[in-house]
């Protein structure tokens, strides 16, 4: 047989060169989200865990409804901000975290619902484009619910109490999630810039007036290294939040360290 003639290869490859392309779109469509959500629960879970270990408290109790509304909560947030607030898919699953929380309100009390509501209905009132919460105002009212939702509800679920050195020791997640999560509320232009670097200086001094060890060292490299060169890149938007959020959870999770030295 005569040999295949260069556009007979070309011809060939292609096929293959498609596959391996939608092959890879397949693993990025579960990993990102994958990844994403993992990011999110570790910065709601590991911190009152730790912090609770420092205090003679109860027995954990134990609820797993409690986890598994973390879960669907942490999916949610990833995807309504991957697709900027846009996709139908947003609103139906924003359904999914107002049924857990019904059978939530079995097993605990009307005031830990009241805190764990307050998170999907500002996820929905965001979405809502005539109260004109894709900016800022978003950015803020976001980034307070998440600290003070979950991570409250977790803790007293942990030590059946709360206190107020544990609520204002949440103060660098807040900044952190005001830093991170600016460009998907602030994608572009000098605005974006300006917030960043705003929250950034308020998060950076909130790091400096901890007490140093290599972890506060490596909070700080992260953070510099993020305003000034990664939040800068002209990422597409599928990859913003996944990239966002795991720079974030690391921070987060070392500056936790860092407290629980």
């Amino acid at each position: 047989m005569p040999p295949a003639s260069d556009y007979q290869q070309e011809n060939i490859q292609q096929p293959r060169a498609q596959k391996i392309k939608q092959r890879i779109n397949y693993k990025i469509f579960w990993i990102m989200p994958t990844l994403g959500s993992i990011a999110q629960l570790l910065m709601w879970w590991t911190y009152p865990l730790i912090y609770s270990k420092q205090l003679t408290a109860g027995q954990w109790q134990n609820n797993p409804l409690l986890m598994t509304y973390s879960v669907f909560l942490a999916l949610t947030i990833y995807i309504t901000f991957n697709r900027q607030f846009k996709s139908v898919l947003n609103y139906l699953l924003l359904i999914v975290p107002f049924i857990l929380l019904f059978f939530l309100y079995r097993e605990m009390t009307i005031q830990q619902v009241i805190i764990l509501i307050l998170m999907p209905i500002a996820l929905v009132l965001i979405h809502v484009k005539w109260l004109n919460l894709q900016n800022i105002f978003g950015l803020i009212l976001f980034s307070g619910l998440s600290t003070l939702s979950l991570p409250v509800v977790i803790f007293y679920q942990q030590n059946t109490f709360l206190t107020k050195p544990f609520l204002f020791s949440l103060f660098p997640l807040f900044l952190c999630y005001l830093f991170y999560m600016c460009i998907i509320f602030i994608p572009d232009g000098q605005q974006k810039r300006i917030t960043s670097l705003v929250f950034g200086t308020i998060l950076l001094l909130n790091i400096l007036s901890l007490s140093w060890n290599v972890w506060t060292f490596l909070a700080i490299v992260i953070l510099i290294f993020t305003w000034t060169v990664l939040i800068n890149l002209d990422l597409k938007q599928q990859y913003r939040m996944p990239f966002f959020t795991i720079l974030q959870a690391i921070t987060v999770l070392l500056i936790f360290l860092q407290q629980s030295h």
